[in-house]
């Protein structure tokens, strides 16, 4: 079957010349019948006028008798089927009926004598064609017979008529004869037409089918595609036209790309639709954009932190992956986000972070580059069978890595996963820099909560968290032990030692006491050398103990200084919140203040609890 251009234009022009043919063909044949049937009719009218005069002149002449021989003479001259001379009825009222054969002796001969009018039928079959015609003789003054001087009859009355068949039998296969060598010829010069036309037009095929794939290939995305032709006409201005619009559309998405590149500091995988990878650029570019407009606003780290997991598990449609943080203060590292297993890596690098690759190395660390290249990786075993992968980004905070962003997955997403990659760097370089911000913000912050020469949170913190703190006890329904400590005698260390080796004491003791409560309390430098410690979700009677605990290890604890050792002891005041003081925090740090005044009026180094015998003052 013919497809395509190709097969449409054959069909077409030659559809179009078959046409052509046939109505040449057709009208050929037309004129060629109505040319045979004039002549046949002309032929015939001259042989009436020649047995009309030829009559009359035996008439004249009196040798009427020899008009049988005329008729057979022109017969056989003339090739006629037959001929014959009907007699009308004024003929016969002036000179008899004549003989049987002159009556006419057919509707048609009668319809003539009748008429006057002249009758023609052609009589066809497979075999033979006739054409007869019957024409009449009208009586008539004019001309070059006078009718009226030999009948008896009116002008314009029918004298009688001609009857004649000629056989065209003969012209019939002439023309048909004729005829078919017209068709061959005919039919030989439109074949020379179609292949003639075929061929011109097959170089203007060829371009619009390449044309169509170009155009094709420009909708999917690819603008690299060409057209090649020799036309030079109107075509070939077309696809000179055509590549040069494709090569400007490659030009200027190629200089978009480069430019995105330059912008966000990495490459983007591109695929074979131009149109579709910048699409998808802008796109993510248009999201990673409102991404940092987000997290600018956001208070905390963590904040961000969960931005980040979001966008990769639900936005990427990642479900391995991990976040980790670096705690550069102790170097290690901490999970912030986890999906798909419990620990990706080793806990080893939760101890020493540079035992993070990433960490340490600052570059990116791919399992493809080199199989299973990262030893804490915790999976290796799958990773050496190719079962699963990893690819982990360190993110430069303030000039060093401060997080790392692990993508785990199976080998046959590598392909999606690659894809992903440069637009996760994408958000990770937003991120960095207001990550860097908010660490510097919580830092303040911490610092503006801690005091600076003992390490131990300072007033300010305590008023921050004091009623938050207050209500969960309540809440809770538990107990918040208040311990009151205040170092023996340190007025004396600073006047006799000086103040360095005072805040040498006031900083060992500091340690002491966070070394003998748990993480959850806290240890406040209330003032001076009074140092409050709190204990959080405490039971009855327990914050005394605790305190004993610390006195006792301050009193066991030598403190080097230039010169020699000391020995210190404290006095301890305990409350508890929110027995002792009907829940109003603040009174109960006063009578914990009131049990150390009663601690050091009792000699020092000793643990006091509070009894409301010791307040005989109003409500606090």
């Amino acid at each position: 079957m013919l497809r395509g251009m190709r097969g449409r234009l054959v069909l077409k022009t030659g559809a179009l010349l078959l046409a052509l043919f046939i109505l040449t063909v057709g009208i050929v044949a037309f004129f060629f019948r109505k040319s045979v049937i004039e002549g046949s009719e002309e032929e015939a009218m001259t042989i009436a006028e020649l047995v009309r005069d030829t009559l009359t002149s035996y008439m004249v002449l009196n040798v009427i008798d020899r008009k049988d021989l005329l008729l057979e003479q022109i017969k056989d001259t003339r090739g006629l089927e037959y001929i014959r001379i009907l007699r009308g009825e004024a003929v016969k009222r002036q000179f008899g009926n004549g003989m049987e054969k002159e009556n006419p002796a057919d509707p048609i001969e009668r319809e003539v004598i009748n008429t006057g009018k002249v009758k023609k039928v052609l009589l066809e079959d497979k075999d033979k064609v006739i054409y007869r015609l019957v024409i009449p003789y009208v009586a008539s003054s004019s001309g070059q017979v006078n009718c009226l001087q030999c009948h008896r009859v009116k002008e314009g009355e029918v004298l009688g008529a001609i009857s004649l068949a000629v056989d065209l039998t003969g012209k019939k296969n002439e023309a048909f004869t004729m005829l078919g060598l017209y068709t061959v010829t005919a039919g030989g010069i439109f074949v020379f037409l179609f292949l003639v036309i075929v061929k011109h037009f097959d170089p203007y095929r060829r371009l619009f089918e390449d044309m169509k794939k170009v155009l094709g290939n420009f909708k999917e995305g690819n603008f690299k595609s060409r057209l090649e032709t020799d036309l030079r006409d109107e075509a070939g201005e077309l696809a000179q036209f055509i590549n040069m619009v494709g090569e400007q559309l490659n030009f200027i998405l190629t200089n978009i790309r480069e430019k995105v590149s330059m912008l966000i500091g990495y490459n983007v995988m591109e695929t074979e639709n131009a149109l579709k990878d910048t699409e998808k650029i802008v796109e993510e570019l248009v999201k990673i954009s409102h991404f940092k407009r987000t997290i600018e606003q956001d208070i905390r780290k963590a904040e961000i932190y969960e931005r980040l997991e979001t966008i990769l598990g639900d936005y990427m449609s990642l479900d391995k992956f991990s976040i980790y943080e670096v705690d550069e203060r102790r170097n290690a590292m901490r999970p912030i986000a986890v999906q798909g297993e419990s620990m990706w890596c080793s806990e080893v690098i939760l101890e020493n972070a540079n035992e993070c690759r990433a960490k340490r190395t600052g570059h990116d660390v791919d399992s493809q580059e080199f199989p299973c290249i990262c030893p804490r990786f915790a999976h290796n075993e799958l990773c050496s069978t190719h079962g699963i992968q990893y690819y982990c980004i360190p993110v430069n905070i303030g000039g060093k890595v401060g997080s790392v962003v692990q993508i785990v997955y199976e080998k046959d997403m590598d392909m999606f996963v690659r894809m992903l990659i440069p637009y996760i760097k994408g958000y990770l370089q937003e991120a960095s820099p207001v990550l860097e911000s908010k660490s510097l913000m919580e830092l303040l912050q911490q610092q503006s909560y801690v005091d600076q020469l003992t390490g131990l949170y300072n007033r300010r913190f305590l008023e921050e968290i004091v009623d938050k703190l207050s209500a969960q006890i309540k809440r809770r329904g538990t107990i918040l032990g208040i311990l009151m400590v205040d170092i023996d005698y340190f007025k004396q260390v600073n006047d006799k030692y000086g103040h360095d080796v005072g805040d040498r004491v006031l900083k060992e003791i500091a340690q002491t006491i966070k070394n003998n409560v748990r993480e959850a309390d806290y240890v406040i430098r209330f003032g001076g050398e009074e140092i409050m410690v709190l204990l959080v979700d405490s039971q009855e009677g327990a914050a005394e103990r605790v305190a004993e605990k610390i006195r006792q290890a301050v009193e066991n604890r030598p403190i080097e200084v230039s010169g020699g050792v000391l020995k210190k002891t404290v006095s301890i005041g305990v409350s508890e919140f929110p027995k002792d003081c009907e829940g109003k925090f603040w009174q109960c740090v006063k009578f914990a203040d009131v049990a150390l005044y009663k601690a050091k009026e009792g000699g020092r180094n000793r643990v006091v609890r509070f009894t409301h015998d010791m307040w005989s003052g109003e409500e606090y």
